[in-house]
């Protein structure tokens, strides 16, 4: 598709600086993978005048034209009015909408003002929010023979990536008659993107491109071009730059495989976390059916904690530190004779995430991590990462997590063997 695209990323919130917009490099670096250039990204304050006038030229200069946010029930919520005026044509309340939005909520009254969110301009094909609250559209606008599309999603970012990849780009193909060329697809954990970048650049093989998706907690990236076997092999070195864990091929859900592996394994979940403040678990609860691989956590951040709840012993906090492999070790420990039984492995995590309370020996970034299993294996690990506190939690807990994913590929499954495990 030679066609250019322009993406107006909406809200008061990111003209002001006061929230950082994601949602441009994320569309972009989609598109790209489809073969749609973005010229431009522009943010656009919750101001009619500007919104008009942005989306009025951007209508006449693409093709697909992609509009992110205001699309909540508040009266600066401008996006389904602005693009109905831009394209002429009129919004309608899809009852079927309204009875979907309102079915998200039994036994409660939905405020009038939600109405809005069932409306869309007359013609427009919908797209499903399974995330949230306001579904998306697409609406087309003729002049001539030119067409152009354009695409209303919502603001928050979790419901505009599931809309983005389950419904917006299959639109797209369908529409433009886009088939995807042969890939290789694989993620990054843990690694910056400046270095992937630089090992994938060191390791090219002939023509190969790529492109590279940078989300919460990993970076996806498809290899493209030259045989099947040239991309495999390209990604075999990306690995051996890094290592197997940090690499992986396909695109991984650290959190979905881990709570596969523990459910087809028979194994059940603990952990006694301190810098990462219950994330860990947080991500594995997340996912419906958690109860079945995960015990429950214990937060335990002060050394008075650490010592009552887990059963870390003074000496060891007096010793080592609570950032230490002494303490990560006994958390672990505690945090199995915790469940009575119930868990097979414990995963504890205690570190420094800054920006103050690092020292020369343990500097900000300074991560232990400890995972015991009920068959006595231990595994114990220092980390250092880098970035402002909520990265360091945030990489604390994929480390903690590969290394769970780690840990489950060479433990026995339970499922045949729960007298040898003494369970």
């Amino acid at each position: 598709m030679s066609e250019t695209a322009s993406l107006l990323c909406v809200g008061s919130e990111l003209t002001e600086g006061r929230t950082l917009d994601r949602h441009g490099r994320f569309l972009a670096q989609v598109f790209s993978e489809l073969g749609i250039a973005v010229k431009r990204i522009a943010l656009i304050p919750d101001e009619r005048d500007s919104f008009r006038a942005e989306l009025t030229r951007e209508i006449a200069d693409h093709r697909l034209v992609v509009v992110t946010g205001g699309l909540g029930p508040t009266s600066d919520d401008l996006s389904r009015e602005m693009i109905s005026e831009a394209v002429g044509v009129p919004l309608e309340f899809r009852e079927d909408l309204w009875t979907e939005l309102c079915g998200r909520f039994p036994g409660r009254t939905i405020p009038d003002a939600n109405r809005k969110q069932a409306e869309i301009p007359v013609g427009a094909t919908v797209l499903r929010n399974i995330v949230g609250t306001a579904p998306g559209f697409a609406v087309e606008m003729t002049r001539g023979a030119e067409v152009t599309l354009v695409v209303a999603l919502p603001g928050p970012p979790k419901e505009l990536v599931a809309m983005v990849d389950d419904q917006l780009v299959p639109l797209l193909q369908r529409r433009e008659g886009l088939v995807p060329g042969p890939v290789t697809r694989a993620t990054a954990f843990l690694i910056p993107e400046s270095e992937l970048e630089e090992s994938l650049l060191r390791n090219r093989i002939g023509a190969i491109e790529w492109g590279t998706r940078v989300e919460e907690y990993r970076i996806t990236f498809v290899l493209r071009g030259e045989r099947e076997a040239d991309r495999s092999a390209m990604l075999s070195s990306v690995i051996g730059d890094f290592d197997e864990y940090r690499i992986q091929v396909d695109e991984v859900d650290l959190v979905e495989r881990c709570s596969h592996r523990l459910r087809e394994a028979g194994h059940v979940l603990v952990t006694a976390e301190s810098c990462t403040g219950g994330l860990i678990a947080k991500l594995i609860t997340d996912r419906a059916g958690s109860s079945e691989v995960f015990w429950g956590a214990t937060v335990a951040y002060s050394y008075e904690a650490k010592q009552e709840m887990l059963g870390v012993s003074r000496d060891s906090l007096a010793h080592h530190g609570a950032v230490s492999a002494e303490t990560v070790e006994e958390m672990a420990r505690g945090a199995l004779a915790l469940s009575r039984g119930c868990a097979t492995i414990a995963v504890s995590v205690s570190g420094v995430a800054g920006p103050g309370g690092g020292t020369e020996e343990k500097p900000v970034g300074t991560v232990w991590i400890g995972l015991f299993t009920v068959d006595g294996r231990l595994t114990t690990r220092r980390y250092r990462f880098h970035g402002s506190r909520e990265a360091v939690r945030k990489r604390s807990a994929v480390a903690a997590l590969l290394l769970i994913d780690e840990a489950l590929g060479k433990l026995p499954s339970l499922l045949d063997s729960r007298e040898v495990l003494g369970i």
